[in-house]
C-alpha cells in the first residue's frame, strides 16, 4: 500500500514539471547552463569544440583546444589537442601517463625507455607537456662545442621564438629563469670541443674528460647532472679512444648523464675506411647500443628528410645538399604549409624571422631546417633523460 502511495505521487510529480516545461527536451525557454550544453551536440559556451574544453569535458585527440587543459592528453598543440597518452603504450593495459614510463611503471631513476636519439625523434607534438615541464625543473646541463655542436642551440632558440609555443621551449643559459631549461651554453672551460680534444696525456686522458672532471669536481657545479660533448669534424678521429674515455666518464660520476654523439654529414657517404665519418658514427652506434648509453644521433638526424627519406649515401654534405640537390629546399618547396617551413622559413608567422644562422647550414634559407629538427630532438632527448618513456 505504502509502495503504491508513494508511486502515485512520484507520478504525480513528473507529471506537474512536465506540463510545466521542465522536462520538455529542446525547450528554449530561456538560458542555458554551461553544463547543459556539453551534450547538445553544438559547439557553444566556452567550449573548444562541440560538447568538450572549456568548462566540459576535456577534448579527445584532434579536436580543438585553447591550452593543454581543454585536452584529455593534456597537450594542446597549436589549437589542436594532440598525442593522447593512451597512445604510448597501445599493447600495454596499464598505458602511459605523466609521471610513468614504461608503460605504466612509475618513473625511478634509470627508468626513460629508449636511449638513442635520432631522426625517428623530432615531433614535438609527441612529448607530453608535463615531460617537458620535467625537465625543466630537474635538469641542469653543462654542453661544450664549437661551430657544429651550436645547431642544437640554433634550432632550440627557434623554438623558443616561435610565438605559437607561448614559451613552452624556453631554456636559459645562466639557469636563473623561471619556467626555462637551465642549459649551460659552452658549458664546459678547458676544451673546445671532441675534436681538438682527441689526444691523451700520459694518464691516457683526453683533455676533455679532463676538463669534465674540473667542472664536475667544484663544489659550485654540484647541481650538474647532464654533460654533453659536441664533434666538430670527426673525420680522422679515434673514435675508439672516444667511447673509451666517455666511459671513464661514465664510471666516475654514476649521479650525472652523459650523452655520446655522432659527427655531421661530409660527403663521404657510407665509406667504411677506418676513422671516416661513418666508421666513426658506425663505432659509437654500436658501443652504445652495446652498453645501454644515451646517444644523440647527429648524423642520422641529418641523414633523413622529415619524410623519412634517406639521403646519407648520396654524398650528403652539411648544408643537407646532396648529389641530387639539397633535400630541405626540396622538402619545404613541397609542404609549405607545415609547421616545420613555418618555423624554418618564418613564411606567414607574425613575429618570426625564421631559423637563421644555422653553422655550416644556413644557406640556402630552408637548409636551417637542419637546425630545426636537432633542436626538436633536442627536447625530445632532455624529456627521456628527465623519466619520461618515449
Amino acid at each position: 500500500m505504502r509502495a503504491n502511495t508513494w508511486m502515485n505521487r512520484l507520478v504525480g510529480l513528473l507529471g506537474a514539471l512536465v506540463l510545466a516545461g521542465l522536462l520538455l527536451p529542446g525547450c528554449e525557454s530561456g538560458d542555458i547552463s554551461g553544463d547543459e550544453t556539453c551534450d547538445d551536440g553544438v559547439r557553444n559556451g566556452d567550449e573548444t569544440d562541440v560538447d568538450c574544453g572549456g568548462s566540459c569535458t576535456p577534448c579527445p585527440d584532434g579536436r580543438d583546444c585553447n591550452r593543454d587543459g581543454d585536452c584529455q592528453s593534456g597537450f594542446c598543440d597549436d589549437g589542436t589537442c594532440t598525442v593522447s597518452d593512451q597512445d604510448l603504450c597501445p599493447n600495454d593495459p596499464n598505458k602511459t601517463a605523466p609521471g610513468m614510463c614504461g608503460c605504466g611503471v612509475p618513473e625511478q631513476p634509470g627508468c626513460q625507455g629508449d636511449l638513442v636519439i635520432d631522426h625517428n625523434d623530432t615531433n614535438l607534438n609527441a612529448i607530453p607537456a608535463a615531460a617537458i615541464e620535467t625537465a625543466k625543473q630537474q635538469l641542469h646541463i653543462a654542453y661544450q662545442h664549437t661551430s657544429h655542436g651550436s645547431q642544437l642551440i640554433t634550432g632550440m632558440t627557434a623554438l623558443e621564438s616561435y610565438p605559437d609555443y607561448g614559451g613552452r621551449y624556453a631554456w636559459d643559459d645562466s639557469g636563473q629563469a623561471a619556467g626555462s631549461l637551465d642549459l649551460d651554453d659552452y658549458g664546459i672551460p678547458g676544451c673546445a670541443d671532441l675534436s681538438q680534444g682527441d689526444s691523451v696525456d700520459a694518464n691516457g686522458d683526453t683533455p676533455w674528460v679532463v676538463a669534465s672532471r674540473e667542472l664536475l669536481d667544484n663544489p659550485s657545479n654540484d647541481h650538474v647532472n647532464v654533460v654533453v660533448w659536441s664533434w666538430c669534424s670527426i673525420d680522422g678521429h679515434d673514435a675508439q679512444r672516444y667511447v673509451d674515455n666517455m666511459e671513464k666518464l661514465v664510471a666516475e660520476y654514476p649521479d650525472v648523464t652523459f650523452v655520446f654523439m655522432t659527427g655531421h654529414a661530409q660527403g663521404q657517404s657510407e665509406d667504411t675506411t677506418p676513422n671516416s665519418v661513418h666508421y666513426n658514427n658506425q663505432l659509437i652506434r654500436q658501443h652504445c647500443a652495446d652498453h645501454d648509453r644515451w646517444l644523440f644521433d647527429f648524423a642520422d638526424i641529418e641523414a633523413y628528410d622529415p619524410d623519412g627519406v634517406y639521403y646519407w649515401d648520396q654524398v650528403l654534405q652539411d648544408n643537407l645538399d646532396y648529389d641530387g640537390g639539397n633535400w630541405a629546399v626540396e622538402w619545404c618547396a613541397a609542404n609549405p604549409d607545415s609547421e616545420l617551413t613555418k618555423l624554418t622559413t618564418g613564411t606567414g608567422v607574425d613575429g618570426y624571422d625564421g631559423c637563421n644562422g644555422c653553422a655550416h647550414s644556413d644557406s640556402p634559407q630552408q637548409a636551417n631546417l637542419n637546425c630545426v629538427l636537432k633542436g626538436r630532438a633536442a627536447w625530445n632527448l632532455w624529456a627521456r633523460i628527465a623519466g619520461w618513456g618515449g
